[in-house]
């Protein structure tokens, strides 16, 4: 488990990374996260742990109230075609990142339309690692296994989530 502070707030990317986008602060924030990402990924394959480590990158949440200003500024859409931000129900602002690597397990370049809710790692990562769950444990977490393997199932996991918004 690594949390990264980046890209929550305050946006204080290192100097070398300073004017490396073209997104201003934020965007040169991403750029040193993505750096970061990049030596852990580095780290597992030189200490011979690239193979047998199933990576999750994701994010919490969808982009802040600041995002805006970025658009006007720089053209730059942290929620991409999404309506929304963080702390409301529209897509942009619950709808995030979420890229797995796991060689030889997770096919490489894959996607999934399913819903998938971070939640479900507890399940997923159990059924990785074959860890019995008592009954009690994660009865909110859907086991996803068979969705990042990329295995075709008639119907959804997860048929829904349910949001909380601010108000």
């Amino acid at each position: 488990y690594f949390a990264l502070p980046s890209p929550h707030a305050p946006i204080i990317p290192d100097q070398q990374f300073i004017g490396k986008s073209e997104a201003g602060g934020f965007g040169d924030y991403v750029v040193q996260t993505d750096w970061m990402i990049g030596q852990v990924l580095e780290a597992l394959k030189w200490n011979g742990y690239e193979k047998n480590t199933i990576v999750i990158f994701t994010s919490d949440n969808g982009p802040e109230t600041y995002a805006y200003p970025r658009i006007e500024k720089f053209n730059h859409y942290s929620m991409g075609n999404l309506r929304g931000l963080k702390r409301d129900l529209w897509e942009g602002g619950h709808r995030v990142p979420f890229i797995v690597r796991y060689p030889g397990v997770v096919p490489a370049g894959s996607e999934s339309d399913e819903i998938i809710c971070q939640t479900d790692l507890m399940a997923t990562i159990a059924a990785f690692t074959d860890i019995k769950m008592s009954k009690n444990a994660g009865e909110d977490s859907f086991n996803m296994s068979k969705v990042f393997k990329g295995e075709p199932s008639e119907k959804p996991v997860r048929e829904y989530v349910i949001h909380h918004a601010m108000n």
